[in-house]
């Protein structure tokens, strides 16, 4: 690379779009000669966002019929969006999918190689078609990339790594954590550059949304859903989110059935609980790395089919489980050693009850363990990590087989050992990007 010139980025906002346009915003004012940033779209809702703003940008529109991707990667590349529209019960061929994959790959990779693009950043990796197109060439041609995704820690922290998030993140052991060396995506210059920018006040952040003029912004949002139903990389569940609510007022569903306080349940001496957090069905977390619970209905009945059995064992457990604030899914329970709870924040519920944790791969596992709660997981993450949880169950055998385990206290919790794996995911691996909530 020549010395002199300027280290050519090419973002993604998407997923995340007003913090890493001010980012990239702040980047430029204070590094103004060291970087030439582009943005890329792929709807018409952010090209016009963009052209609110003083950005480079390119746009990418589906259209031709070029191939660039072989088998194994437009099956990674499509697997999420073939796993969402199946969960809106749309019979696409994955054919379909793989041509607009196709496309979407040659193009990227052909504003690469004339913008000699040096770095990619983008948001999750995985979160419609677009982007995993976007993140498999870069990785595919050797460019380096930044995957932002909202922290381990909410609401100050977000994650940033160099090959993927939640369980594709580069944490595979527990000894790439508390290494003293860094990973290699934080010895980079951008790296360290923008964490150079970071905290921030979270206020100061502009809404770029709302600098676009209403009737141009309710034309995009109609511009989307007018869209066949096929077309999910345009729509998929965070797409639709940003956009409904940019322009309308969206409030997740709730079943109305009885819920139980803390107080109720704290007042009961008699059971022991295990917690089971829901999560939002259509995110990537259940499509990708939940292999063998697909719903959070499939997940009541594992749950019930255990708590019954450690019932019969003799030992008196009831499951509570919680609502996830951004699902719309109700999911109604119905059974005499279940509850639903009340929506309180989690680390009340870790405080009042100290239950035991039993989570696909969400982040409330993580919480757990950082209140030094036993957890156990269903799905893939990147915390199943030994002594860090109690252990990943594939099957509801193996799931009842480690809980009667726990309870009839066959299983050492090591306390020390959570504490060091959370410590060192706050020094070295997570990101504290706000001043304030």
């Amino acid at each position: 690379m020549c010395l002199n010139r300027r280290i050519n980025i090419l973002v993604c906002p998407f997923g995340d779009l007003n913090l890493l346009t001010f980012l990239f915003e702040l980047l430029d004012a204070k590094f103004p000669d060291k970087y030439s940033v582009t943005f890329i779209s792929f709807m018409e809702y952010d090209k016009l966002i963009y052209s609110t703003i003083n950005r480079d940008q390119i746009h990418i529109s589906p259209g031709t019929r070029e191939e660039w991707f072989d088998s194994n990667d437009l099956d990674e590349v499509c697997r999420f969006t073939l796993g969402l529209s199946r969960y809106h019960g749309i019979l696409e061929s994955n054919d379909y999918f793989q041509r607009v994959a196709n496309h979407y790959g040659a193009q990227i990779s052909k504003i690469i190689d004339s913008r000699n693009i040096d770095q990619v950043v983008l948001f999750n990796g995985r979160l419609n078609l677009f982007i995993a197109c976007l993140d498999k060439v870069a990785e595919r041609s050797g460019i380096p990339r930044l995957i932002f995704e909202q922290g381990l820690f909410r609401p100050l922290w977000i994650t940033i790594d160099g090959q993927g998030v939640n369980a594709r993140n580069s944490i595979k052991t527990s000894e790439d954590l508390h290494s003293p060396e860094p990973f290699e995506f934080q010895q980079r210059e951008l790296y360290k550059d923008l964490l150079s920018l970071l905290p921030i006040d979270r206020d100061k952040i502009p809404d770029f949304k709302r600098k676009m003029p209403l009737f141009s912004l309710m034309r995009a949002y109609g511009s989307s859903k007018l869209r066949p139903r096929r077309d999910l990389f345009f729509r998929n569940a965070e797409n639709e989110e940003l956009l409904e609510a940019a322009v309308l007022s969206h409030k997740p569903k709730r079943c109305r059935q009885p819920l139980k306080t803390l107080d109720e349940l704290r007042c009961n001496n008699d059971y022991q609980y295990i917690l089971c957090p829901f999560q939002v069905e259509t995110d990537t977390q259940i499509i990708l790395h939940s292999p063998w619970i697909s719903s959070m209905s499939q997940l009541v009945n594992v749950m019930y089919e255990v708590v019954s059995r450690l019932n019969v064992e003799g030992f008196k457990v009831k499951v509570l489980f919680k609502a996830h604030p951004m699902s719309n899914n109700a999911v109604r329970v119905s059974h005499p050693h279940a509850a639903l709870i009340e929506d309180v924040p989690m680390p009340e519920v870790f405080r009042v009850l100290r239950p035991l944790v039993v989570t696909i791969n969400s982040t409330a596992g993580i919480e757990a363990v950082e209140a030094g709660l036993p957890v156990i997981t269903l799905g893939e993450a990147f915390y199943n990590l030994p002594n860090v949880i109690l252990g990943y169950c594939d099957n509801v055998n193996s799931l009842q087989k480690l809980l009667l385990k726990f309870y009839q206290g066959e299983i050492e919790c090591r306390p020390e050992i959570k504490l060091e794996f959370i410590q060192s995911l706050r020094s070295k691996y997570q990101v504290l990007a706000y001043q304030n909530d």
